[in-house]
């Protein structure tokens, strides 16, 4: 093969590579609507919050945060989700440990933490947010919801 189609081929693999990058980065951390409105059971997810189970959704929005093990941005991701959950009372963070809980992973999809899905004050899921939730699009969900 000639030097040339090697060299050309070696380019068309690394846009190809960065047009992939660029289309990841773009979409990773953005809501996604959901329309089914799946109502989340409480039970199923076996979740605590400071040791108790949880068996209540924020009075206005739940963000469910599924996480791993090995996420390095899951902790982030909690982080912020803690944070603004301290400053409303109408908001509750839930995170859950899907890396021994892959039944919880296969039933809602989950091929990468973390993921949270936006509920309603009924448990109903609204939107699900893929990545490392943006600022913005935490602001946008809380926005969506009316108490």
């Amino acid at each position: 093969m000639p030097i040339e189609t090697r060299l050309l081929l070696v380019a068309a693999v690394v846009a190809i590579a960065i047009g992939a990058g660029l289309f990841w980065r773009a979409t990773t951390g953005r809501a996604k609507r959901v329309n089914s409105g799946e109502q989340i059971d409480l039970a199923l997810l076996q979740a605590t919050k400071n040791g108790k189970p949880v068996t209540e959704f924020g009075k206005r929005v739940t963000f469910l945060q599924f996480s791993s093990e090995i996420c390095s941005q899951c902790v982030q991701t909690a982080r912020v989700f803690r944070d603004l959950e301290q400053h409303s009372d109408d908001i509750l963070h839930i995170e859950v440990d899907i890396t021994n809980r892959l039944d919880l992973a296969r039933k809602f999809h989950i091929l990468q933490t973390p993921t949270t899905l936006v509920l309603d004050q009924k448990g109903r899921v609204t939107s699900r947010i893929g990545g490392a939730a943006k600022t913005q699009t935490i602001q946008d969900e809380i926005g969506h919801f009316t108490i």
